[in-house]
């Protein structure tokens, strides 16, 4: 994976362009722990935050996803979400747990219809709120991005770390991957199917203990 600052040659139909990558994405093999999750839940502002951040820790979407669901994308007599607004536009329905049901019927009330996620002007939250909450509440947990090379916790750190608790929970990876939304397998193998960095870690506590 590139590091910021580095160049890449991308290829057109006509040449070879060389372009300077502005930012570094966030690393797969970096992850919360669940108990850290749980953590980060607890330590959220308000009704709304906690609710944010549990869709986006339980429910393996990406930030956009939940950004734009509506009241009319949750069944709740099936415990089921519908993400009409995916990435590639690949809608897809995923479970959610009783636990958010209620935290969601408790935040949106007496309303049947618009964002579930509102802001403080009734309007739906901006891509910048939900950053704001997810690095607001990591700092009133004291819970630190585990990527070196990043500075704060990210909605996407929270994809990241559902998809590697639900392998580490016995989760199949074809199952994985039509709860991710990914395009296909191969993209939830190349992404989740490698060792993340505490695995590395503990194969190599096993080697210095062979040494003593």
């Amino acid at each position: 994976m590139a590091e910021e600052g580095t160049f890449v040659l991308t290829k057109t139909k006509e040449r070879l362009v060389v372009k300077k990558l502005e930012g570094r994405r966030e690393s797969p093999r970096y992850y919360l722990k669940p108990e850290q999750v749980r953590d980060l839940i607890y330590h959220a502002g308000n009704p709304r935050d906690r609710c944010l951040i549990k869709m986006l820790a339980f429910g393996g979407m990406r930030r956009e996803e939940c950004r734009q669901l509506d009241i009319q994308d949750i069944d709740f007599d099936r415990s089921l979400v519908t993400l009409r607004v995916a990435k590639f536009g690949k809608k897809r329905t995923i479970p959610v747990s009783q636990e958010v049901l209620s935290d969601i019927k408790f935040l949106v009330g007496e309303r049947l219809k618009g964002p579930i996620f509102e802001s403080r002007k009734s309007e739906r939250v901006s891509k910048r709120q939900i950053n704001r909450i997810i690095e607001e509440t990591a700092a009133r947990a004291g819970i630190k991005n585990p990527d070196p090379h990043k500075k704060h916790l990210n909605p996407h750190l929270l994809r990241h770390s559902f998809s590697r608790n639900a392998l580490k929970a016995g989760v199949r990876i074809e199952v994985l991957m039509e709860i991710l939304g990914h395009a296909s397998i191969r993209t939830t193998i190349d992404t989740y199917g490698t060792p993340s960095i505490d695995d590395i870690s503990q194969e190599y506590e096993k080697l210095r203990k062979a040494y003593g």
